[in-house]
C-alpha cells in the first residue's frame, strides 16, 4: 500500500519565539495543541514534511519531536508515525508549557556572549533527570477525566500532593508533618510573603542572616516586615545575637546561603530555646538540604522537639529538580492552618496544576527518590573535583561550605574586589556571583569571595574552570 504523507493543516507561531530553534518548535506545537489546532490522537506530519512547510532545519524538528515525546505530549508508534498523546491537549490547556524537560537556564544580561562554564549558584542540572521517569510522570499528570465526566482534565488533587510531600519529607529529611499543615506555592518567596502575613510578621522586625538570600530578604520586606541584618559566622546565626523585639528569624541551617555552614546541634537548640522564650517564629529555608557529602544528616529545626510549634519549614522543587516546575511548599505550625487556608482563598495565590500533578506522580512512582540518590552521587563527584582543582590552581584559596548543597564559596588569603573578579570572569566565559552581593550593605560586606555553583560543571571541566578563576583573581588578591 502506498504510504500517504500526513498534511500540515495547522500553523506554528515562531515569530516571537526565543531560544534554540528546537525549543521554539516544541513550544509552538504545544501552543497549537492549546489553541485546538492539534488534538489528542492526531497523527503529526513527518519531521521532513514539517521542516519543508515552515522552512526549518529537519534536525530542529526531530529534536522538538523527541523533546515532546520525552515530556509525554507525543508518542511514537510502529511504522514511523508520531501521534499526539492522549491527554496532551488537556495538559497544554492547563498550563504545562513549562512542564517539559526544562532547558538550561538562559544566559543573564551582561554576561559574555558565550558562557563556557556556568557556575551560577542555585541551578540544578536538569540533564540528570531520567527521561523515562519524567515521561511517565508527565503522562500520569495529563490523565483526562474519567468516562462519563465533562471531558475536562481532572484537577490535580492538592490533598494527594500534600500527603505525598509529607511522606517524602519524612523519608528524605526525617520531618514528620501533618499533610494538613503543608501548603503549596509557586515559589519560596511567595510562601515567605504569605507566612509573613498569616503569622503576623508584617510591621514587625525579622532578624535575617547577613550575608543571606537576597530574594527572601526582598520578599519579606515587600510585605512590610522590617529586616534586621544579623552577621553569621561559619556555623550560621547565633541565638545570642537575636533580640526580644525580633518577631521572627530567617535561617538556612542545612547549608547557610551563601557561606555554606551547617548549623551545629547546640546552636539549633539555642535558637529554638530563644524562639520559645520570646514567642518568636523561626523561618527555616531548607532550599538544598537534600544534598550532603560525607557527613551525617542534620535533621531540620522543624523536626526538633520545640520545632512543631515554633518553626515554619520551607522547601522547593527548584534545587531538587528544576525551577521550571515553579512549585514550593511551607509546613506551618498547626495553629496557623486555618489562617493560611483562608489567606490563600482570599489572595488567589495559585500554582500550576500540571506541575502539582507532575510532582505528585514523580513522588508516588519513586522517581524523586531515585533522582535524589543519582544527583547526590554526581554532585558529590563534581564538587570534589572542582574543589581539588581550585586548591591546586589558585594560591591562597579557601573553599567554604563543601559539606552540603550545590555551591561553594571561594575566599582568598587577602580581601579581593569580588565584583571586579566576577566581571573579569564573565568576560572570560565563566559565570559566578560575588559574595559581597548577598550582604544587606554590599559596599561594606564583611567578606568577599566568589560564589560558585558546581552542579552543572562536569568533572572533566573542573580544572579548566579553576584555571580561568586563577587568572581572573591574579592581581586582585
Amino acid at each position: 500500500m502506498t504510504r500517504v504523507a500526513t498534511p500540515v493543516n495547522f500553523s506554528l507561531n515562531l515569530a516571537e519565539a526565543a531560544g534554540p530553534r528546537a525549543s521554539q518548535v516544541s513550544r509552538a506545537l504545544i501552543e497549537a495543541m492549546a489553541g485546538g489546532q492539534i488534538s489528542d490522537g492526531d497523527r503529526l506530519p513527518s519531521t521532513r514534511t514539517l521542516a519543508l512547510t515552515f522552512g526549518l532545519a529537519r534536525s530542529a524538528v526531530v529534536s522538538a519531536y523527541e523533546e515532546l515525546i520525552a515530556a509525554g505530549f507525543l508518542v511514537a508508534r510502529p511504522g514511523g508515525h508520531t501521534f499526539v498523546e492522549h491527554g496532551a491537549r488537556a495538559a497544554a490547556l492547563a498550563g504545562a508549557l513549562g512542564a517539559s524537560l526544562p532547558p538550561p537556564a538562559a544566559r543573564q544580561p551582561g554576561r559574555a556572549s558565550r558562557i563556557a562554564y556556568d557556575l551560577r549558584p542555585g541551578l540544578a542540572d536538569t540533564e540528570l533527570i531520567s527521561v523515562r521517569d519524567w515521561t511517565r510522570s508527565m503522562r500520569l499528570a495529563a490523565q483526562p477525566a474519567r468516562a462519563g465526566d465533562t471531558g475536562d482534565p481532572m484537577p490535580p488533587s492538592h490533598e494527594d500532593l500534600r500527603r505525598l510531600l509529607s511522606g517524602h519529607l519524612r523519608r528524605a529529611r526525617a520531618l514528620a508533618a501533618d499533610p494538613a499543615d503543608v501548603f503549596l506555592f509557586p515559589s519560596v518567596t511567595a510562601a515567605l510573603a504569605a507566612v509573613a502575613v498569616v503569622c503576623d510578621l508584617t510591621g514587625g522586625q525579622v532578624a535575617f542572616e547577613d550575608p543571606g538570600y537576597t530574594k527572601a530578604r526582598l520578599a519579606l520586606g515587600g510585605v512590610g516586615t522590617r529586616i534586621r541584618p544579623v552577621a553569621v559566622d561559619e556555623d550560621g546565626i547565633r541565638a545570642q545575637d537575636l533580640r526580644a523585639a525580633d518577631r521572627g528569624v530567617y535561617v538556612t541551617p542545612a547549608h547557610q546561603f551563601p557561606l555554606g555552614g551547617r548549623m551545629p546541634a547546640h546552636r539549633r537548640a539555642a535558637l529554638l530555646a530563644w524562639a520559645e522564650s520570646s514567642g518568636a517564629l523561626v523561618l527555616e529555608d531548607d532550599y538544598d538540604g537534600e544534598f550532603r557529602y560525607g557527613v551525617p544528616p542534620l535533621t531540620p529545626l522543624r523536626s526538633m522537639p520545640a520545632g512543631a510549634g515554633r518553626v515554619v519549614y520551607f522547601g522547593t522543587s527548584a534545587k531538587v529538580l528544576s525551577p521550571a516546575l515553579r512549585l514550593s511548599w511551607a509546613v506551618v505550625p498547626a495553629r496557623y492552618r486555618d489562617g493560611m487556608r483562608q489567606h490563600l482563598q482570599r489572595s488567589g495565590e495559585s500554582f500550576s496544576g500540571v506541575s502539582a500533578a507532575l510532582l505528585a506522580a514523580y513522588i508516588s512512582t519513586g522517581a524523586l527518590t531515585r533522582h535524589q540518590a543519582r544527583a547526590m552521587r554526581t554532585y558529590s563527584a563534581r564538587q570534589a573535583r572542582f574543589v581539588a582543582a581550585c586548591r591546586e590552581m589558585i594560591p591562597g584559596v579557601r573553599p567554604l561550605g563543601i559539606e552540603a548543597g550545590l555551591h561553594v564559596v571561594l575566599t582568598f588569603r587577602t580581601r579581593i574586589d569580588d565584583v571586579a573578579a566576577a566581571e573579569r570572569l564573565a568576560g572570560s566565559g565563566l559565570a559566578c556571583t560575588p559574595l559581597s552581593a548577598y550582604y544587606a550593605e554590599p559596599l561594606s560586606a564583611g567578606r568577599t569571595g566568589l560564589v560558585c555553583g558546581y552542579s552543572r560543571l562536569t568533572e572533566t571541566s573542573a580544572r579548566a574552570a579553576a584555571t580561568v578563576i586563577a587568572r581572573a583573581v591574579t592581581g586582585l588578591t
